[in-house]
């Protein structure tokens, strides 16, 4: 199956412009002879005009008369072996009350223009009209011939029209012909101007993909190609800083899990082999412990790094549901982690539309936070906000703790990824949270109050 875009840039642009001038060429060929139609009758019915103004001017009247009542020819009196004048191709009848003075017209013809000069009200007029399926184009003017009015009736056969149509359109085809030419010529031009600098992006981009990125992208032109070229230029710039960090995290991140790796194995090596490193089995398990939850730390901080890039890429999955079960259920599951802690609950009943799984994770870390920092206390209420709320908010959530407030220096900072305050681990659970809300059209903010620290979502 044949798909233009499958087809090189070159051919594309080829059979594009051939396509446009050939139908230029063909609409044009089919209306150049109606227009040329339509305009050449005007220019008819001038040459008429002009003919019987130069008789007017120039010729007397009086013989005009004479000449025609003897019968004599008036296409013979103005023809070129008498007078060199431009209008020899126009033929002249003289009209009276009596009828026609002298005409090579038929009869019934005569007899009809006749009864429209009888007829005509105006000084001048154009007629038309078919003869022997030949079109004849005639001007019927009012004069004075010793004070007689009498009719000049001029007029021209159509194949002085259709000499003209066909003259011009023969030089107006020959004209598009060289243009579609000369189009050829320049398209050939063109494509190359214009692919030259796309085949050296598409060099550039497989280098990138190869992550040969070390030469810069630069097309010195300011066009939309010119544009393309710098945002791949941008792009190989940014996976060159992302390609460095990458390098950087694993590096940092092998060396954390080395560590208490080694040291782990080689004190359960000790163990088997009836030697404790730090004196007795007690001791050295504690070390064993001690670097488990090192080990673990940095696994967490792993799984919330990848779960950060994850939920930035992929798009919510929404379903109604129940807030205040949904809250619930999640701080049910907190609880054992700290049986020390008191939890103030008071939810007022709310169903929101949205991705449970997702503003789980974001509850998840928020709790994970009050945890950490609360002295003996976390509050959480949910409110309605359905028939209060300007701004579409349905519910808002207010989860605080009695522990030591967020230093003021990072408080508008700590949902910043790697941002985290005092005793902080990784900068990245609330950074999620954060994440979360904001892809639900919500909002998050923390503030330090009533001796504690607050944080409060709106969904």
């Amino acid at each position: 199956m044949f798909r233009l875009k499958d087809r090189p840039m070159a051919v594309q642009i080829w059979i594009i412009l051939g396509i446009v001038l050939g139908l230029s060429f063909a609409l044009n060929t089919l209306l150049f002879p109606v227009v040329l139609r339509y305009s050449f009758t005007n220019e008819t019915y001038s040459r008429i005009e002009e003919a019987q103004e130069y008789i007017l001017r120039y010729e007397d009247l009086e013989e005009l008369s004479e000449e025609l009542s003897d019968q004599k020819s008036v296409d013979h009196m103005f023809s070129p072996q008498k007078s060199n004048r431009p209008i020899h191709t126009v033929r002249h009848i003289l009209l009276s009350e009596d009828g026609p003075l002298n005409s090579e017209l038929p009869p019934e013809v005569l007899l009809q223009i006749i009864k429209e000069a009888s007829k005509q009200q105006e000084e001048i007029k154009r007629y038309n009209r078919k003869i022997d399926k030949n079109e004849v184009f005639y001007v019927i003017r009012k004069v004075q011939i010793d004070g007689e009015r009498v009719y000049l009736a001029s007029y021209l056969w159509e194949r002085y029209r259709n000499n003209l149509v066909k003259g011009t359109l023969r030089r107006l085809i020959s004209l598009l012909i060289f243009i579609l030419f000369i189009s050829w010529i320049a398209s050939i031009a063109i494509t190359r101007y214009l692919t030259r600098p796309l085949v050296q992006l598409q060099s550039k981009v497989k280098d990138i993909a190869l992550r040969k990125w070390e030469s810069p992208v630069s097309l010195n032109r300011n066009d939309e190609i010119g544009k393309l070229g710098k945002s791949i230029d941008w792009m190989r710039l940014q996976l060159i800083e992302q390609d460095q960090k990458q390098q950087s995290f694993l590096q940092q991140v092998s060396h954390e899990l080395k560590t208490p790796v080694m040291v782990i194995r080689s004190y359960v090596q000790s163990i088997n082999d009836d030697i404790f490193p730090r004196g007795d089995m007690e001791s050295s398990l504690n070390v064993i412990e001690e670097e488990t939850k090192r080990l673990e730390e940095r696994v967490h901080f792993l799984l919330n790094y990848t779960k950060y890039e994850y939920l930035s890429k992929h798009q919510l999955e929404r379903e109604g549901f129940n807030m205040a079960e949904f809250i619930s259920k999640t701080v049910n599951n907190f609880m054992w982690r700290n049986t020390d802690l008191n939890w103030e609950l008071n939810f007022e009943p709310v169903k929101i539309n949205g991705d449970r799984e997702k503003l789980r994770i974001s509850l998840e870390n928020i709790l994970d936070n009050q945890i950490r920092y609360a002295s003996d206390t976390i509050s959480i209420d949910l409110k309605n906000l359905s028939e209060e709320s300007s701004e579409g908010f349905s519910s808002c959530i207010r989860i605080w703790n009695n522990g030591p407030a967020i230093e003021e220096n990072i408080l508008d900072k700590i949902f910043q990824k790697y941002k985290s305050g005092y005793q902080g681990k990784f900068g990245l659970g609330l950074a999620i949270a954060k994440l979360i809300v904001e892809s639900h059209n919500g909002q998050i903010w923390v503030e330090n109050e009533n001796g504690g620290v607050a944080f409060y979502i709106k969904i």
